[in-house]
This record gives structure tokens, sequence and C-alpha cells, in this order.
């Protein structure tokens, strides 16, 4: 390896000779220019009449590039026309902190029709850089396929051409300039690239072919080529950076060489982003940066897949995102300033910059491919280093970011990443998820994804503290305050959830352990609360303490619901509303009603339908147990409606009263269920309960709410009205074959089919209220239809027993119906009276001539004798009754209504 770098060595100091051969006499020429030019401006300053002397000219704007030492002359280092047009359609251009770089052009639409305009006019130079690179490149080949020289003169000889090519570029550039147009156009640019691919495919050969150097230095004679092609871009033009970054890109490919030192060529590539990243901060081409991270990041992706290698493939990943930030901004610190690149998606005015968008995608590029490591098949300790990777993305996206205005919604793309990453483990059985999946078998070793649950807690619970700080300092700026506020409240406790109902931590972590991360993460969001709260803004603050205080009584609940059992659960969570009622009304945080309605539709979930009603009616269910759990539940949720009437949260008391009447209406048809087993009727109820709980709520709901709720309003209707057919049809006690009733008359079975919904619509009926005007006059018809069946079925058991499906119909039977339809019509008439209903007159008077054609039709037909007699006088006696009822009630609405 010694004499190779002394070959090293003296050719680069001939190169630095042959660069400055003419130093002495450049240096004395501008000297000589230099005293020149003082003497004429002390000439021009000692005439007596500045007044004469013509206009001065506008001073030009000064270059963005540095001035370097041996530019060429103005008229040769005047940018190309794409370029001129580019930088000049910037506004702004030259505007803001004097150290602050231009802001890059964007790409156009004339881009690519320019560039193939290039091609047809100058498709020799294109070859001729592709042949000397190729050249370069299978020089060293040649000598390993035909072994003319040993692997020492093969790596110098390829080092030698390189630098004559540079050299050779080099004397054309500074004679005639590397301008696109005249008979040397390009031509420097064409022979310093085909050098730099040389160098760097020397370089490579050297360790990868020939093992002639150690890896450090492989890396060391990789920056120093790097560095060279640096330089050389910031005095050439366009196409030797192409050729550079094109070609040395596929050098790896060509040159190729033993896998074990395959990791090298990720740093190679790392190398070769950079300095193209470089360039283009000085030049400003933009489509330089592009180019430049789009092959060696494709070529990272392909070196992966080909060998492997993830740790040196993050690591490539992880300089190239830096490379991608820092440099086009010449700043360690990024202050990426104007839009934002979400805002750019958006359509919004004026556009993000250049750098920005930069940023954007190599965010997006890295962590999709960060992602893709996790489940693409390595073990779990290499994934969870993948996953501390993006958590580091994440910490620097909203810390390292934090003075860049146009970089606020980076931060976004690794924390998607970052809760995705948990998600397609289970998903894909990742190698993490399947240490979970073993558990049962013997020998299971669970302690890596134990780690990497708790790992993934903490992480999630630093990124949220820093999301919190990062809020903090959005001062000026309240949607991204708000935003990150958004995401300190959800990246903790999101990541909890998702690894309670996708994983199974208890079984990794253990059931009380697994609790006390969830009750640490409770405490870490309430005392964001509490630091929220002791603010100065007091415009928003109430909106983000409530954010923080949901997720802190989120993980509090979720820690109940894995320590607890199934009613103590109810239990607690019906203490969680009394609590949220209580801190609504102490600090006056609107925001946490929401919690508090996500709580209360969890009660009625558990207390309706998991284990819910169906819980509460076997036989194994203690009864202690049940009135436990509903009881215990409408105590507390009364005790939270009363601290509710404090606040004028009229919607958060509506959904507790509707959620007290549901759970009650369920309780009581459980009990009734108990004694009187296999009743569909009080199914039925049951599922009109749950359907007037969705409908009372639609009134307080948003537009997409009131959708979701209409809907399950017609489900659970549908169901109450399938279960309510099996006693209307195959189970009714009027049909053939049907058992006989049981239970005492008026509250025997006949009672538990058809009450039970006929008094929840009636309630419903009751409370629904104006706006649903013609649901309330549907739920009187039926639950009206189930009563006159209920009184019908029970007066026919009177007369006839417990089997209702005999044959015919007895003349008592027929009368007790007459008299029951005129105590109806009776009652009708009373109600309309002192409703002073029209509608309920109307019905009444109906039901009357119904009543008087069923005895002259039906009645009379059968009786005989004395009873005929008695039954006529009895009808005409209440008919004459009723007509004097009907009458007084006239007058007095008219009495009243003058």
């Amino acid at each position: 390896m010694g004499p190779l770098l002394d070959v090293v060595v003296v050719l680069l100091l001939i190169m630095l000779a042959l660069s400055n051969s003419r130093l002495k006499v450049r240096l004395k020429r501008l000297e000589d220019e230099q005293k020149s030019s003082s003497d004429r401006l002390d000439r021009l300053e000692g005439q007596p009449d500045a007044g004469m002397l013509p206009a001065a000219r506008k001073p030009q704007p000064e270059s963005t590039a540095p001035a370097l030492a041996g530019a060429p002359s103005a008229a040769s280092a005047a940018p190309s026309a794409p370029v001129a047009e580019a930088v000049s359609a910037v506004p702004g251009e030259g505007e803001g902190a004097p150290n602050e770089p231009p802001r890059a052009f964007v790409f156009s639409a004339t881009l690519l029709p320019r560039f193939w305009a290039w091609i047809r006019q100058n498709w020799t130079i294109a070859l001729a850089a592709l042949s000397l690179a190729l050249g370069g490149v299978f020089m060293v080949q040649y000598g390993v396929e035909n072994g003319l020289l040993t692997p020492f003169w093969r790596v110098a000889g390829a080092l030698i051409l390189g630098i004559a090519l540079i050299a050779a570029g080099e004397v054309i550039r500074r004679r005639y300039g590397d301008d696109t147009e005249g008979a040397t156009g390009s031509l420097p640019s064409v022979f310093a690239g085909a050098g730099l691919i040389t160098l760097f495919s020397a370089v490579l050969a050297a360790r990868h072919l020939y093992g002639l150097i150690s890896p450090e230095a492989t890396l060391a004679g990789l920056v120093v080529v790097s560095f060279l092609a640096v330089g050389l871009g910031w005095l050439y033009g366009a196409m030797l950076t192409a050729v550079g970054i094109i070609g040395a890109t596929a050098a790896p490919l060509i040159v190729g060489g033993s896998s074990d030192n395959g990791w090298l060529i990720y740093y190679y590539f790392a190398f070769i982003a950079i300095a193209g990243l470089a360039v283009d901060s000085v030049k400003r081409w933009a489509w330089v940066s592009a180019i430049v991270l789009i092959t060696t990041c494709s070529a990272a992706s392909i070196l992966y897949a080909a060998i492997d290698g993830p740790l040196h493939y993050i690591a490539f990943l992880a300089i190239a995102w830096a490379a991608s930030i820092i440099v086009p901004v010449q700043s360690l610190v990024p202050h990426h300033g104007g839009q934002t690149t979400l805002a750019t998606l958006m359509r919004i005015r004026p556009r993000a910059d250049f750098p920005t968008r930069v940023a954007a995608a190599m965010t997006f590029f890295v962590s999709s491919a960060a992602l893709f490591l996790t489940v693409e098949g390595l073990s779990a300790i290499d994934a969870t280093v993948v996953f501390g990777f993006i958590a580091a993305l994440l910490a620097a996206s909203l810390v390292w970011m934090c003075r860049a205005e146009a970089l606020k919604d980076i931060a976004l793309l690794p924390a998607a990443a970052f809760l995705a990453v948990p998600v397609l483990q289970a998903a894909d059985y990742g190698p993490l998820y399947a240490q979970i999946l073993a558990i049962n078998g013997a020998g299971s070793d669970v302690s890596t994804s134990a780690f990497f649950i708790t790992l993934g807690v903490i992480l999630a619970t630093l990124a949220s503290v820093l999301a919190f700080w990062r809020m903090t300092r959005e001062h000026e700026d309240p949607k991204a305050a708000i935003g990150f506020a958004l995401a300190a409240a959800v990246l903790a406790p999101a990541m909890a959830f998702i690894f309670q109902f996708l994983w199974s931590p208890e079984l990794a972590v253990g059931t009380y352990r697994w609790s006390i991360h969830l009750l640490a993460v409770s405490l870490v969001m309430a005392f964001l609360t509490d630091r929220t709260m002791r603010g100065e803004d007091r415009a928003s603050r109430q909106l983000r303490a409530g954010l923080f205080a949901i997720a802190a009584l989120s993980m509090l609940a979720l820690a109940l619901f894995v320590v607890l059992t199934q009613t103590a659960l109810t239990l607690a969570l019906g203490v969680v509303v009394i609590l949220t009622v209580w801190l609504d009304r102490r600090f006056d945080l609107a925001l946490i009603g929401v919690f508090t309605k996500v709580a209360l539709a969890i009660i009625a979930f558990r207390l309706v339908a998991s284990p819910g009603f169906f819980w509460a009616v076997q036989s194994d269910t203690s009864w202690l147990s049940v009135i436990e759990a509903y009881a215990g539940t409408l105590a507390l949720l009364y005790a939270g409606w009363h601290l509710s009437t404090h606040r004028a949260r009229l919607a958060l008391q509506l959904a507790i009263e509707t959620t007290i009447w549901t759970i009650a209406a369920v309780f009581a048809c459980a009990v009734i269920q108990r004694l009187v087993p296999e009743e569909p009727g009080l199914l039925a109820a049951v599922m009109a309960i749950a359907m007037l709980a969705q409908i009372s709520r639609i009134r307080t709901s948003g537009a997409w709410m009131k959708r979701l709720r209409g809907a399950l309003a017609v489900i659970f209707g549908l169901i109450s009205a399938v279960l309510i057919a099996v006693p209307l049809t195959f189970s009714n006690p009027l049909a053939s074959g049907s058992g006989p009733v049981s239970g005492p008359l008026l509250f025997d079975s006949i009672a538990l089919s058809y009450l039970p919904l006929a008094m929840v619509l009636a309630v419903g009926a009751w409370k629904i209220g104006d706006p649903g005007r013609f649901l309330r006059i549907g739920f009187i018809g039926i639950s009206s239809a189930l009563f006159c069946f209920y009184v019908a079925l029970e007066i026919r058991r009177f007369w006839r027993g417990p089997a209702l499906s005999v044959p015919g119909v007895t003349q008592p039977e027929l009368y007790t119906y007459t008299l029951a339809l005129v105590i109806a019509c009776a009652a009708l008439l009373l109600v309309s009276f002192s409703r002073r209903s029209h509608v309920l007159r109307k019905v009444a008077m109906a039901m009357i001539a119904l009543t008087i054609a069923k005895v002259f039709l039906i009645d009379i037909s059968g009786l005989e004798g004395l009873l005929r007699v008695v039954s006529l006088i009895g009808l005409g006696l209440a008919l004459a009754g009723l007509g004097w009822l009907e009458r007084t009630m006239s007058l007095r609405w008219n009495r009243n209504g003058t």
C-alpha cells in the first residue's frame, strides 16, 4: 500500500504544479491592471468639474458564486442561457441575509426540451464523454483480464490517466473557457468528467479488485476525489457535473469486485451525493441536486438488494438526508424560508422553494426506505435499530429544524413511519411480532419483543415531549402550534393503543408492568396539561390543554382496561366520566367533552352489546354482578350529569341523559328476561333503545356523524322489527300449535312479548321532540298497535284460559272487546281535550264509529233475548255519554278561543 500512496501523492503534486504553472505571470498581470485602474481613478477624481463626467453606469450585481482563483474571463464565465434564464426568473434574487445563499430556481417546462435539443446538436460530445469514461474504467479491467501489469501498476495507470484527462480539460478551459458555444464548447467538462470517473474507479479497484489499500484509505481516497469533484464543479459548466455524477455512480457496477467489502460502496455513493449537492449549492442549477440524489439513492437501493447490509444502508440514508438539508442552504442549522411543501401540495401560492422540496422528497424517501427495512426480513435486533433510526429522524425534524419556517410539516413523514412500524410488524408478521406469536411454544424468548414494546413507548413519549417543546416555540404561527400540540397529544397514546390492540403486550411484558407503562404515559400527558394551563397564551391554551387532558384520560382508561375485570372496568369508566366533567367545570376545558362522549359511548356499548345484555341474562352471572354493573354505573352517570348542569354544555348533558335512559331501560329488560327467559320481544325493546339513543344524538352531531348515527339507527330499527316479528307470527299465541300462556293475568308472557317495545316506542315518541314529527307519529302508531294487541290477547285469555289458539269467539268475549273500545274512545277524547289536539279528537271519533259498526254488524247478530236488550241499552248510554263529552269539549274550546 505504501508505494501506491507515494504514486498518488506524486501525481497530485504534478497536477497542482500544472494547474498553477503560470501563476506568477497571471499575478503580475493582475497587479499591473490594478495599478492602472487606480491611477485612472485618481485622475478622474482630480478633475474640477465632476458634473461634466458621463453618467455613472449602474453597478452590476455581485456574482452569487464565490470568486475563485483561475476563473475564466467575463465573457467565458457568463452562465449558459438556460441557467441565466432560470436565475433571472427568480423574484427577489440576492435579497435577504448577506450570508444566505440565493434561492434556487425550480424546474421549468422547457428544461427537458432544451436538454434534447442540446443532445441533438452535441451528440458527438456526449459520446466522447462516454467513451473516455469507459476507457478509464476498462483500463483497469483490461489489466485484470490479460494480466499484463501487476495490480499496483494497473491502479497507478488508471490514476495517471485520470489526472491526465483532468489536466487536459483544465488546459482547454484556461485557454478557451468552458462555454457551450464555440469550437471547444463543453470539451473541458468532457475531459475533466472522464478524469473524475477514472479516479473514482481507480480508488474502488484498489480496494475491491486487488485489496491494495485498507477500507480507511479507500474512504480517504474517495473523500479526496470528491473534494476535487466539488472544486472542478464550481469552475466548470453543467456538462462536467452531469458526466461526473452519472459516471461515478455507474463506476462500481462496471468495475465489479468482491461483495465482502461492498459496504464501502454505500459511503462512496454518499460522497457522490455530497459532492453533487455542494456543486449545486453554488451553481444553483437545481437539476443537479435532483439527479445526484435520484442516482445515488437508486444505486444504494440496488446495492442493498444485491449484497444486503441494512446498517450501512441506514448510514447512507442518514448521510444523504442530512446532506440534502444542510448543503443546499449552506448552513449546519436549517433555516429554509418560504412556503411549506404541504401548502404547495394544497396549491397555495407561492410554491415552496427548491431546497424545501428537496428536503421533503428526501425525508419521504428515507422514511419509506427505513419503514420497508423493518418488515423486509431483518433480524429482530436490526429491526429495532432501524426503528431507532426512524425515531432519531423524527427527533431531528422536531428539534434540529426548529428555525426552518418552511420545514414545519416535515415531521409528519417520520411521525407516520414511526407509528407504522408496529402496525406493519403485526400485519406482516415481522421479526419482532413473530416472537409474540411463538410465546406459547416451548422455550420461547420474547425478551426482544418486550424490549421493543418498552422502547416504543419510551421513544413515543419522548417524541410527544419534543413536539410539546416545539409547540411552545411557535408564538407567531397559531396553526402550527395547534398542529404540534396535536402531535404531542397523539404520538405516545397512539403507540400505546397500537401495542394494546394489535400486539399482546401483557404476554411479553406482563399485565401489571404494561399497565405501569400506560400510567407513566398518562402522567406525562397530565404534566403537559399542567404546563399548558400555566402558559401565557390564554387565547389558545384551553384547546391545547384539552388535547393533553384527553390523552391523559385515554391512557388512564386503557390502564384500567388492562388490569380490571369487566364490571370494575365499567364502573371505572363511570368514574372517568365524573372526572372529565369536573375538569371541565374547574378549568373550562370544553374540548374534554369529546372524551366524555367517547367514554359514554364505550359504557353504553359495554352495558348494551358487549358483554351487555347477553351477559346480564346468563344464568351463571350473579344478580349481585348485574346490579353492581348497571345500578352502580347509573349512580355514577347521574352524579356526572348533576355536575354538568353547572356549565352550559347542553350537548354533553343530552349525551349523559341519553346514556342514563338507555342503560336503565336495558337494565330493566335484563331483569325481566332473567325472570322470564326466551322472549324475543325483550330483545326487540333493547334494539329499539339503541335506535332511540342514536336518534336523540343526531341533533347535536356534525354532518358526517349525523349520517353515521342515522345509519346505525336504521340498522337497530330493522333488527328490532325482525325480533318483534317473531311473537307476532311464529310464536303468536293465536297461531295453531303455540303453547299456553304462562304467568299471572296482565303480567304474563304476553306482556313480556309486546309491552316492552310498546313502552320504549312510547317514551321515544315523548322524548323525540318536534324535529322528528313523522317519526313520532310512527312510534305512536306502532306502540298503540302493540298495546291494543296486548289488551285483546289479555281479554281472550280472561275468557278462554291459557290456550288462546282454540277456535271460535264467545259472546262475553265480543262484548268485552266492545267495552274496551268504548273505554279507549273516552280516554282518547280526554287526552285530546287536555292537549287541545284536533288530531286525537278525530282519531277518537273514528274509533267511536268503528265501535258502533262492530256492535251492529258483529255483536247484535249473536245476542238473543234479554241480553240483546241490555246490550243495546248499554251501548246507547255509552254513546250518549261520549256524545255529551265531545260536545262539552267543543263548547269549552270555542269559549276559550273567543
